[in-house]
């Protein structure tokens, strides 16, 4: 089965192929400006071709959901919802926290996944690894809190942190040990198909007809007008 994977959800995007459990390629996703959508298009058409490949050969499309940038997440939901319908493959919507949480080293077994939500604050949620699918599964769901509360609930718990809000808020654990290497914070295309793939197989599939990326807050311009 080849599946497509794409993460626009902060400015690092990627993309990538999976072919069952094989990764064939995997391309960087630099967005101009913030605007993946002036990249996007042109690197899928550009990676197919480098497999010899088509867009009626990809069987199912994994979209990074959210949380992460508006914007990104907007590009990245929309095309792969109009990749599916005009290549009528599956379409599969992977957390992006959850894809974080994939990439960490073996032998973890418990781990907080956060993002940088502005305003001193963090999307977080917590997942655990189960052996059976060899995936990290969510504890809960998807949550906003301040970033100091995440710091002394991790510390005491000592409880393994990754994820790209790492990025911003590194310094303020106290203990290095507990954070991942800085190059697995951010959610990589490879890994957003390795838990498509699972969605996939338990037949967890998106409606691109409905399907919309994981906000969980307004954006600001959004709560600004609401106000007024």
């Amino acid at each position: 089965m080849l599946i497509l994977a794409v993460d626009t959800s902060g400015f690092e995007g990627s993309i990538a192929v999976l072919d069952d459990r094989r990764i064939l390629e995997e391309r960087a996703l630099i967005a101009e400006g913030g605007r993946h959508a002036q990249t996007l298009v042109l690197q899928v058409d550009r990676v197919l071709k480098s497999l010899g490949l088509a867009g009626r050969d990809i069987d199912a499309v994994a979209v990074s959901v959210g949380p992460g940038s508006f914007t990104g997440l907007r590009v990245g939901v929309v095309f792969a919802k109009t990749f599916a319908w005009a290549n009528a493959a599956n379409l599969v919507a992977v957390d992006t926290l959850r894809a974080a949480a994939q990439q960490t080293v073996d032998g973890t077994e418990h781990v907080a996944v956060i993002s940088d939500a502005q305003r001193s604050e963090v999307f977080v949620n917590e997942y655990t690894w189960d052996v059976a699918s060899k995936t990290f599964q969510a504890v809960g769901d998807v949550r906003i809190e301040a970033i100091d509360t995440v710091v002394r609930q991790t510390v005491a718990r000592g409880l393994h942190v990754t994820g790209p809000g790492l990025l911003k808020f590194a310094n303020q654990f106290p203990d290095p040990a507990l954070l991942s290497d800085s190059a697995l914070w951010n959610p990589r295309a490879a890994s957003v198909a390795q838990v498509g793939r699972l969605l996939l197989t338990d037949n967890k599939l998106a409606d691109p007809n409905t399907l919309e990326p994981l906000y969980i807050r307004r954006s600001y311009a959004e709560e600004k007008a609401a106000k007024s």
